[in-house]
């Protein structure tokens, strides 16, 4: 059995339609006072600085923000041309000319940034947005212009700035104190396997092979007891020196690593054995003798090795097989020394 559907009828005789009846003309000329009321409450409250400007560029309305902002009343503000306010001091650059387009293109702008000094309340920093309101028929064209003073916010902007700006200093400081040697400026051990680590990585992208290199300086133990600490810190310093004028580039990495040790890594391309480095190093140590006249000559042992991309070594590896090299030399110079002493003694 199949019902009909009753639908209630209206006392109008209509069928009731689900959707909602249209606002009479009437009713909708009632309601434009109600919804004026509406739109102005809500302006009022906004906290925005907000003015209402007419084609000539009058303001014909402003809400309680801008008056409480910039501490002006609506006998000061209203019906007057928005440059002349409060001693031209809103005769900002480049306000006028966006308005103008506003006015003759439609066009709107966003985020506007200011910064200028206004009377009474100094120097301010703010947004400014403008749209160009919808005509009615008999009404004339309007601008809105909403102005948001962000002054405390760039303040806090700054100091947070500021405040980043010394925390990366500190860190800086930090930084160089847990990898820089203090005596000679140069990288420390930690500083020294830090950045090793990363050039071999980078080598092993790159394809070019490391060199290290591993020294010590001779005799610091006697400088030291024959003519004191200070002049033992000063031959090591002359050492970095020496070490900075050869391995120059900013792709070198030179450290002490503590004691009368040095190290280096570097582009094997770049030096081509021991014998080279060892003379060059020689000749740096040695002009700086005869210039600081110190009454005795600097000299060192030198190891190295090389490190090829293709195997597996670590920065450790390479330190202890340069460190082999370099007692390999002293014991190879040793015995020289002595053949020399018993080349010469009684027959």
């Amino acid at each position: 059995m199949i019902r009909k559907m009753i639908v209630p009828i209206k006392e109008n005789g209509d069928r009731r339609n689900p959707h909602p009846k249209k606002i009479s003309l009437p009713r909708l000329q009632r309601l434009i006072p109600e919804i004026e009321i509406y739109a102005e409450s809500i302006l009022r409250t906004v906290h925005e600085a907000l003015l209402i400007l007419s084609p000539d560029l009058r303001v014909m309305w402003a809400n309680q923000s801008f008056y409480k902002t910039f501490q002006v009343g609506p006998r000061e503000t209203e019906g007057r041309f928005i440059f002349d306010l409060g001693s031209r001091q809103w005769d900002l650059p480049g306000l006028r000319t966006l308005l103008g387009e506003v006015l003759r293109k439609g066009f709107e702008f966003h985020d506007h940034e200011v910064e200028h000094d206004l009377a009474g309340i100094g120097r301010r920093t703010m947004l400014l947005n403008a749209k160009k309101l919808p005509r009615e028929s008999n009404n004339q064209e309007m601008i809105l212009l909403a102005i948001e003073d962000i002054t405390e916010r760039k303040r806090e902007e700054a100091k947070q700035f500021e405040l980043n700006l010394d925390l990366k200093k500190a860190n800086d400081a930090l930084r160089a104190l847990v990898l820089i040697d203090d005596l000679t400026g140069l990288y420390n051990r930690r500083g020294f396997l830090t950045f090793a680590d990363q050039h071999m990585k980078l080598a092993r992208r790159i394809g070019r092979d490391l060199l290290l290199v591993f020294l010590d300086l001779d005799g610091l133990k006697q400088i030291n007891d024959s003519f004191g600490h200070p002049e033992g810190d000063r031959a090591l310093v002359k050492t970095a020196q020496s070490l900075k004028g050869i391995f120059h580039r900013d792709s070198d990495i030179i450290a002490r690593l503590g004691g009368d040790e040095f190290v280096v890594l570097t582009i094997d391309s770049f030096h081509k054995n021991a014998e080279i480095i060892s003379a060059q190093l020689q000749e740096y140590l040695d002009n700086t003798s005869a210039q600081i006249n110190c009454g005795y000559r600097l000299s060192f042992c030198i190891g190295m090795t090389r490190f090829n991309i293709k195997g597996r070594m670590t920065i450790n590896d390479l330190i202890a097989k340069a460190d082999l090299a370099l007692y390999k030399n002293k014991r190879a110079r040793s015995n020289i020394a002595k053949s020399s002493v018993l080349s010469v003694g009684p027959g």
